[in-house]
């Protein structure tokens, strides 16, 4: 067993409740408990950072640990977003070795806003009108929801999850709920896909693997 030290990420629409857990009076969204991005790379307990330990944790040469696993808390809609695959982040981004394929298991009931048709979508964006665009859903504790890349969801208030996820960063907001932040359309209507919920949404789980990652539920 590996010993690391957590990062905890202040957001707009972050939980009080996520950030007592972690000795903190401030609205903390994120807690990155494994990380080998840039914007902050997890130490060992042995003095190292799991990038310079990347090749004895997985055997393999990555350009930085592949996998980044947070735990998430919400008080507020998140913006409604979309990430691009591998290729995509490639011609899209510099300097990016990945796109941003995720999953979400559920620690307690949730909300979340699915975008299963991607010409809904599009027409939202012109419209501003996203009442048809959206599928919106509570889940269960202990369910899990896949989200490959190019696929449009939003995170609803009083959400608590665990996110595995592939090493990047890279989220193109289309619609932010009248907050005012930085939208990415351009990029975003590039990496859209069409998504089934009933494809993606798991209320029991045992394990789960996908091209990026594998799951696999220890004690019910």
């Amino acid at each position: 067993m590996i010993k690391v030290f957590p990062k905890l990420r202040e957001m707009i629409w972050g939980s009080y409740e996520l950030g007592q857990l972690f000795g903190s009076n401030k609205k903390i969204g994120e807690v990155w408990l494994l990380s080998g991005h840039p914007m902050f790379v997890t130490e060992l307990e042995d003095g190292r950072n799991i990038n310079l330990a990347v090749k004895d944790l997985t055997g393999k040469n990555f350009p930085r640990f592949p996998l980044l696993l947070k735990i998430i808390s919400s008080s507020q809609w998140l913006s409604v977003q979309v990430h691009p695959n591998d290729e995509e982040a490639l011609i899209l981004e510099k300097n990016e070795p990945w796109g941003k394929t995720e999953g979400w298991f559920f620690l307690k009931e949730s909300k979340v806003a699915i975008g299963e048709n991607d010409e809904k979508i599009r027409e939202a964006i012109e419209t501003n009108d996203w009442n048809d665009a959206l599928t919106f859903f509570e889940t269960t504790s202990k369910s899990f929801l896949f989200l490959p890349a190019g696929t449009v969801h939003a995170l609803g208030p009083d959400s608590f999850l665990i996110e595995i996820q592939e090493s990047s960063d890279l989220t193109y907001r289309i619609y932010d709920w009248g907050r005012g932040r930085e939208l990415h359309i351009d990029k975003a209507l590039r990496v859209i896909k069409k998504v089934r919920i009933k494809d993606i949404y798991h209320e029991k789980i045992k394990k789960f693997d996908c091209d990026h990652f594998k799951i696999k539920l220890m004690k019910n």
